[in-house]
């Protein structure tokens, strides 16, 4: 497995100044759809501002937003100080105040916007693109055989066990205490498979196709949110500390923008996106990593009411779980939670 350092990261994403121009069509197509939804726009001003985004190399939208000139073009200059590899670790940062503004999964904002965290969620930025997959030989074919079974994940701090909880507790099961999560890195996987130590791993993208791909006589794929109304749900969300978004609104907005624009654009560019992140991904072909993303669900930027009913459902999935009590009131939760900049 390949590993980014910070400086390399801060290399990818510098911006060389502020005259970019949005991308090869892009701009001009969604500057002249915007005219016909009035939104606030930023006041132009050149910021340079920094953002923490777990496994950022592997991150297209981010990838677009930098080097298709997305950021440039709304007169931002991004910098991820520090690297980070999961969503827990990224808010922990903002909370600290090492950064401004935060890429994590819903699931994990969540948890820490219930326990006080004075932030605000601006918008959703692509899904999440879990998958299950179950050893070959161990003849699971239903979620329900996975109780009692040993399921590895690769760092308890990221949101792919807990969205597997939150499905199996739809079907009345109870993953969190009836399955043995057992700590694994992706590089012992493949052998605690062929040993039989575990029975089935979870994991996100590009770790999960990289399993598949590359032993596909140990793996299949149960289930993952890459289909059916999971694939409608976003889970990569834009949060922002609440002083920064008192201190300078402009800079939210045109971050908002940048990302918006951003995933409508890979969304519809697939293979030219897994070209600028195939040199973080070197545990994959070009021609692996195009498959990928094409395989995902369609990157929809999320904003306004639909960010806030999606984060309403993500609540009453952590009550379901027991992560947050059933008194609460998940619309009054996801209102406070989310801000629509553009708007308000």
């Amino acid at each position: 497995m390949s590993a980014q350092g910070p400086s390399q990261t801060r290399r990818n994403l510098l911006l060389a100044g502020m005259g970019g121009i949005a991308a090869i069509g892009g701009g001009t197509f969604l500057a002249t759809r915007g005219r016909h939804h009035p939104h606030k726009q930023p006041d132009g001003a050149y910021r340079q501002i920094k953002i923490g985004w777990p496994n950022s190399g592997s991150a297209p939208v981010l990838a677009v937003a930098a080097q298709k000139d997305f950021f440039a073009h709304y007169s931002l200059d991004v910098d991820l100080p520090f690297a980070t590899i999961n969503g827990e670790d990224t808010i922990n940062a903002l909370a600290r105040g090492d950064i401004p503004y935060a890429v994590a999964p819903a699931l994990t904002w969540l948890r820490h916007l219930y326990s006080g965290l004075n932030a605000q969620l601006l918008i959703g930025v692509q899904p999440g693109n879990f998958r299950l997959l179950v050893r070959r030989s161990s003849r699971i074919t239903r979620l329900d055989q996975l109780m009692g079974r040993t399921v590895a994940v690769m760092d308890q701090n990221a949101a792919d066990k807990l969205f597997f909880a939150i499905m199996m507790r739809r079907k009345g099961l109870d993953a969190m205490n009836r399955i043995n999560w057992l700590d694994l890195p992706l590089p012992q996987i493949d052998d605690a498979v062929r040993s039989q130590r575990i029975d089935a791993v979870v994991a996100h993208d590009y770790q999960a196709w990289w399993l598949l791909q590359s032993f596909p006589d140990l793996f299949i794929e149960l289930a993952g949110s890459n289909t059916g109304h999971y694939a409608e749900r976003t889970s990569m969300v834009l949060g922002a500390s609440s002083s920064v978004l008192q201190d300078d609104p402009d800079a939210a907005i045109a971050l908002v923008l940048a990302l918006r624009d951003a995933a409508r654009w890979t969304d519809t560019h697939r293979d030219d996106a897994a070209t600028l992140i195939a040199p973080d991904i070197s545990d994959l072909s070009a021609a692996s990593i195009r498959a990928m993303l094409h395989s995902e669900p369609a990157i929809r930027p999320v904003i306004g009411k639909s960010l806030r009913e999606q984060l309403a459902q993500y609540c009453d999935e952590l009550q379901l779980v027991g992560l947050m009590p059933e008194t609460e009131d998940s619309a009054a939760l996801a209102r406070r939670y989310a801000r629509n900049v553009l708007k308000e």
